[in-house]
C-alpha cells in the first residue's frame, strides 16, 4: 500500500480492514493484501506485521530502516538480523496467491509470506546484496521472497540462480525492467505503473509468460518499451504526480500528505507524450 509511512497505526489497520472488507464484499476472498509493515525499529516493524496480520493482511512487506543508514550500510550482520528477527516475530501465514492478481507470482506454486523490500533510495542507501540475501533466506526460511526497486537486473539474476529449487521468490520493484527481469528469473513485479494502466500491464505480463517465437519476444519487448517509457515519466512526477493522475482519471483525492506537496500541473504531466500514450492504449484496452 502505497504511503504507509504517513499513516497511524490505527489508520494502517483501518485501511488494511476496510481493503478486506470490499474485496470480500465483491467475491475477491482470495485476492492477498500486501501490507507495507516498514519501522525504524525491529520491535515496531514486528508490531505492525501482527496489526496488519490481524486486520486481514495476507502479506507483509518489510524494508530495511533507513533512519539508521549510517550504521547499517556498514554492518550487513546487522541488517540480516533485522529481517531474520522480524520473520520471526511476524505471525502472517503462507497464502497462495490467487491469479486474479496483475504482476502476480504466477510462476511458483509455493509462495512467499514474509516479503524483503530492496529500496535504497528511501532507506538512505541501503542496498542489499546478493550475498546478504542469500543468507537471510537460509536463516529465516519463513522469508520468502524480494521486491527489488533497485532495478538491478543483474542483482535479481544472482539471486534468482542462488535460490533456483527454493520457494524463495524474486520481484521486480518496478515493470521499467519486468521483460528482462522474467527471463532471469523474476515471478512478477510490484509497480506503481498499473496503478494508471492495469489493463496494459496484465497485457505485458501475459506477453513475458509466451516468449516461444522471435515474434512472441519482438511484442513483449514492444509492450515493455511503452511502459518503461511510460514509468520512467511518471517516476519523476513521485507520488504527488501519480496521485493527481489518478484524481483527474478516476477521482480520488490529488493530496498527498505533508511533507509532499500536490502536483503543480498534472494537465501538462497527463500530457507527456509516454503517458498520454499508455492511458490511450489502456482505454483501448476496454
Amino acid at each position: 500500500m502505497g504511503e504507509a509511512v504517513h499513516l497511524t497505526p490505527e489508520e494502517r489497520i483501518k485501511l488494511i480492514q476496510t481493503l478486506r472488507n470490499a474485496l470480500d464484499s465483491i467475491g475477491l476472498q482470495k485476492t492477498p493484501i500486501v501490507a507495507g509493515v516498514g519501522g525504524n525499529s525491529t520491535r515496531e516493524t514486528i508490531q505492525l506485521a501482527r496489526d496488519a496480520a490481524a486486520a486481514g493482511a495476507d502479506f507483509a512487506l518489510v524494508i530495511a530502516p533507513g533512519y539508521w543508514a549510517g550504521y547499517l550500510k556498514g554492518n550487513p550482520a546487522a541488517v540480516e538480523r533485522f529481517f531474520v528477527d522480524v520473520a520471526a516475530g511476524s505471525p502472517i501465514p503462507v497464502y497462495s496467491l490467487s491469479p486474479l492478481v496483475p504482476m502476480a507470482l504466477l510462476a511458483n506454486p509455493v509462495l512467499w509470506n514474509r516479503v524483503i523490500y530492496n529500496f535504497p533510495p528511501v532507506t538512505a542507501g541501503i542496498d542489499l546484496e546478493r550475498d546478504n540475501v542469500a543468507e537471510i533466506a537460509k536463516l529465516a526460511p519463513n522469508v520468502c521472497g524480494i521486491m527489488l526497486s533497485c532495478g538491478n537486473a543483474g542483482k535479481l539474476a544472482r539471486i534468482a540462480a542462488l535460490t533456483e529449487g527454493t520457494s524463495f521468490t524474486t520481484l521486480a520493484g518496478l515493470i521499467d525492467f519486468l521483460l528482462p527481469s522474467v527471463v532471469v528469473g523474476s515471478a512478477g513485479a510490484i509497480s506503481p505503473l498499473p496503478n494508471i494502466a492495469p489493463k496494459f500491464s496484465m497485457k505485458l505480463w501475459d506477453l513475458t509468460q509466451n516468449l516461444e517465437t522471435k515474434a512472441d519476444f519482438k511484442a513483449a519487448q514492444k509492450s515493455q518499451g511503452i511502459a518503461s517509457l511510460a514509468e520512467s515519466a511518471l517516476l519523476k512526477s513521485g507520488v504527488p504526480g501519480l496521485k493527481g493522475l489518478l484524481n483527474k482519471d478516476f477521482g480520488y483525492p490529488a493530496a498527498p500528505r505533508l511533507p509532499l506537496l500536490s502536483h503543480n500541473d498534472v494537465a501538462t504531466l497527463s500530457q507527456n507524450k509516454y503517458i498520454s500514450n499508455i492511458l490511450d492504449l489502456e482505454k483501448a484496452l476496454d
